[in-house]
C-alpha cells in the first residue's frame, strides 16, 4: 500500500490539473530532453536584449543567429510579442495602466540547451491577450533523440517538441500548451507570466 501511494504521488507530479481544470504536464529536469545547437551552428548575435513594452501598444523583441559565412541574412531564434492589451500587472501586483511601460529583458542562460530567462519575474499578462513566444530551431542538432543518426524517429520526436517553463531553479518543468510547425522549425506558446523557457520533449 505504501509503495502504491508513492507511485500515485509520482503520477500526480507528471500530470495534474491547474486551478482552471486544464491538464498540467510536469517533468523533472533529468527527465526532459532539451534541443541542442548543431555542431556547426552560428552563434547568436547577442545572448541578452531588452525593450520597453507599453500598455496600449504592440511591441516585440527578437534574438537572431549570426548570418552563416557568405550570407547576409540572419535567422531568428526567438520572438516575443507583447500585444497592446497584454500587460496586466507589475511584480508588485499594481495594475498597468494604458501608456505605462515596463522594461523587459531576455537572457540566454544556457546556450548549450537553448534555455532563456525573461525578466522581470512576476510580471503578469492578460489571459485574454497573452504575450506570444515563438522559439525557432533551424540551427538545432537534427538528431533530436540523440541516438547517433537522423532518421524517422527524429521526425516523430519533432512533432512532440513543446515550449516548457521552469518557475525557479530546481523546480519541475511545466509543458505549455502550444504547437510546433516543423515546416518552419518553430514552436509557439502563449505566456501569462515570466520565468525561464526552453524547447524540449
Amino acid at each position: 500500500m505504501r509503495r502504491l501511494t508513492f507511485l500515485l504521488a509520482g503520477i500526480g507530479l507528471a500530470a495534474c490539473n491547474d486551478s482552471t481544470g486544464a491538464r498540467v504536464v510536469q517533468r523533472n529536469e533529468a527527465d526532459l530532453a532539451f534541443l541542442r545547437p548543431a555542431a556547426d551552428a552560428p552563434p547568436l548575435v547577442q545572448i541578452t536584449s531588452s525593450f520597453w513594452a507599453v500598455r496600449g501598444e504592440d511591441r516585440e523583441l527578437r534574438l537572431s543567429y549570426r548570418p552563416r559565412q557568405g550570407r547576409t541574412d540572419s535567422t531568428d531564434f526567438l520572438r516575443l510579442r507583447v500585444r497592446d492589451e497584454s500587460l496586466l500587472s507589475l511584480p508588485s501586483g499594481l495594475p498597468i495602466a494604458i501608456g505605462d511601460s515596463v522594461l523587459i529583458t531576455v537572457v540566454v542562460i544556457d546556450p548549450s540547451r537553448l534555455i532563456v530567462e525573461f525578466q522581470p519575474a512576476g510580471l503578469l499578462f492578460s489571459r485574454a491577450a497573452p504575450a506570444e513566444l515563438d522559439m525557432r530551431y533551424p540551427e538545432a542538432d537534427r538528431d533530436y533523440d540523440d541516438d547517433g543518426d537522423v532518421d524517422g524517429d527524429d521526425d516523430d520526436v519533432e512533432q512532440r517538441l513543446r515550449i516548457w517553463r521552469q518557475e525557479r531553479l530546481g523546480d519541475p518543468w511545466v509543458q505549455l500548451s502550444g504547437s510546433v510547425r516543423a515546416d518552419v522549425d518553430e514552436v509557439k506558446a502563449d505566456l501569462t507570466g515570466f520565468t525561464r523557457y526552453a524547447i524540449a520533449y
